[in-house]
């Protein structure tokens, strides 16, 4: 039987998890690929400190002896961060070395190049584990909808906002609390900055968006909207009212244009999405054949995005076995010229924080009107009227610019205090019900 040998570059949570992976199921894995799956290198930045793994591995400092073998075809880099292992995938993909990798930053800020260069040389880019942990939503949309045009792709991406989200809803925790929930069960980064501010969902879309639409998104034309300002006045205010706010990350084409955004938004409780929960993950996918389909699973920790990286590394293996040519990325890989966020349509939601006096409703609803702004429903509530009291406005369907044009006039009013803000309702899917 066929031996392929892979160099492991990075030990941490999912390294460790996919070393267990792969040696507790090399019978498997020779039963299903017909090959055995040797790890004879594990590269970590300290190679004295001792690692839990087996005697014919051997841990190696740095990454150099790995790209030096000529009988390693496959690179696994799991070092995480944009930059650091970019010089690594880059001289192992120009070296004819196919590779892995769960690295979602470097991707979104390099992947354009990287994919090139995979592709100039003959090899493979694989990036499974770099969206959504466990969900295999790269391979459903380079493979299963192959026949299908992706007209719209919206989905739950980042595990740790929709925790903190879930907790606040179903615990009626602040911000605050359940952030700190979300750190002390490993949810959540010490430093969470790149979750809840949006960033970390935000390269994943892109990813996506670029997969779906034949084309390069760019991170700076992603309008990137975090959870910061959501109040547990927001989310009670919401579930009364028929809605739950998650952070959404949403791909779709506007005039032949991609338009990809990130933004918390309030979600339907009868939308595929309204009951993810937790640090789960899912995401909907719109095509012209097959209509709506939901992928939902465990979007973070080291087992599931383990699974992903092991789905790849089975891939490439059959590939390498049967002397498959290696698929592009996507032709043609240009730069996508983004569609203007400002044209962007949907139902809005205004959290005004006001002044306990008269006019204020006056106010409101006449710079809506004025600005051509239907509004489908008006509640106020104040539980002290010596303090600033809170007007909840729903609207009906406006463009991106008449909101904008709106809310700076009604915040920029005496009586209307800087704490105000607005977020989008999402969309229920096309396709009729299910």
């Amino acid at each position: 039987m066929d031996g392929v040998r892979i160099g492991l570059v990075g030990f941490g949570t999912v390294g460790r998890s996919f070393y267990r992976l792969v040696m507790g199921q090399r019978e498997g894995f020779a039963r299903k690929l017909g090959a055995r799956i040797e790890i004879p290198y594990v590269s970590v930045r300290d190679a004295s400190r001792p690692r839990p793994v087996e005697s014919d591995t051997r841990v190696v400092s740095g990454w150099r002896e790995i790209l030096d073998d000529p009988s390693i075809p496959i690179v696994v880099e799991l070092v995480g961060g944009a930059e650091a292992p970019l010089p690594l995938v880059r001289e192992a993909l120009a070296r004819g070395k196919h590779v892995i990798t769960a690295n979602k930053a470097m991707l979104s800020a390099h992947g354009k190049e990287l994919f090139a260069l995979a592709d100039a040389h003959g090899v493979e880019l694989k990036f499974e584990a770099a969206v959504c942990g466990g969900i295999p939503i790269i391979k459903v949309l380079r493979e299963s909808l192959l026949g299908n045009r992706i007209t719209s792709i919206v989905g739950i991406v980042n595990g740790t906002t929709n925790y903190i989200l879930t907790r606040m809803a179903e615990e009626h925790l602040s911000f605050a609390e359940a952030l700190t929930q979300a750190q002390r069960k490993g949810f959540a980064e010490a430093d969470p900055t790149l979750d809840i501010n949006g960033g970390d969902a935000a390269q994943k879309i892109g990813l996506l968006a670029s997969l779906a639409f034949g084309c390069w998104v760019l991170p700076a034309d992603i309008l990137c909207e975090g959870i910061t300002t959501v109040e547990a006045k927001d989310i009670d205010f919401c579930l009364a009212s028929g809605f739950v706010i998650k952070l959404v990350a949403q791909a779709r084409t506007v005039g032949g244009a991609p338009l990809v955004t990130v933004y918390p938004a309030l979600v339907p409780l009868d939308h595929p999405l309204a009951g993810v929960r937790n640090e789960f993950n899912a995401v909907l996918v719109e095509a012209d054949y097959l209509g709506p389909s939901v992928y939902e699973g465990r979007g973070a920790g080291g087992n599931p995005t383990a699974s992903s990286v092991a789905s790849d590394l089975g891939d490439l293996v059959k590939s390498i076995l049967s002397h498959q040519v290696p698929r592009p990325f996507g032709t043609p890989l240009a730069t996508a010229c983004s569609s203007p966020v400002d044209g962007m349509e949907s139902k809005y939601y205004f959290h005004f924080v006001t002044a306990n006096r008269p006019g204020i409703w006056a106010l409101v609803t006449s710079v809506c009107a004025e600005t051509g702004i239907n509004i489908e429903s008006v509640h106020q509530k104040w539980e002290d009227k010596s303090k600033p009291s809170d007007l909840y406005v729903l609207v009906d369907e406006a463009n991106e610019a008449q909101v904008h044009r709106a809310f700076g006039r009604i915040t920029g009013a005496e009586g209307i205090f800087p704490e105000s803000h607005f977020f989008r309702v999402l969309e229920s899917p096309a396709g009729g019900e299910r």
